[in-house]
């Protein structure tokens, strides 16, 4: 008996080596991919961010334009509404909280006014050209 006690413990003992070689690879593996996975993440978030920051500062300086005194009093009171309204959505915008969900929504709706306003002014989109540093995003649409 002794000696299929011994066979049991060596095929036990490759058993158990497997095992722990599966399970040390597992978690090198899950390890590797947390690290990769928060440097993908870290990276989208900037592009992410970038793109927002690029395209909240664009509507921002076209709201300030439209908004200046001399303009605006050439402007009829509907198209004052929306400037108004435009100008409200870029202040209610959450630019220090990138959590916070409500800025897809708001993104979105400041995209429509945005567009209506340019369609008001009689603007086309060939007509509104950003040139921003190095290259403006290709995922700025109006």
């Amino acid at each position: 008996m002794m000696n299929s006690e011994v066979k049991e413990d060596i095929f036990d003992c490759i058993l158990r080596l497997e095992e722990t070689h599966i399970q040390q690879g597992f978690e090198e593996g899950y390890e590797a991919g947390l690290v990769s996975g928060r440097e993908d993440a870290r990276h989208l978030g900037l592009k992410l961010g970038f793109e927002t920051g690029e395209l909240i500062g664009f509507y921002k300086g076209c709201s300030s334009l439209w908004n200046s005194p001399a303009l605006l009093a050439q402007f009829s009171s509907q198209l004052q509404k929306h400037l108004h309204e435009f100008q409200g959505l870029l202040d209610k915008f959450p630019l220090l909280d990138p959590e916070d969900e409500t800025k897809d929504e708001i993104k979105d709706e400041l995209r429509v006014k945005f567009n209506i306003i340019c369609a008001s002014l009689g603007i086309s989109k060939k007509q509104l050209v950003y040139k921003g540093y190095p290259n403006p995003s290709s995922n700025l649409d109006f």
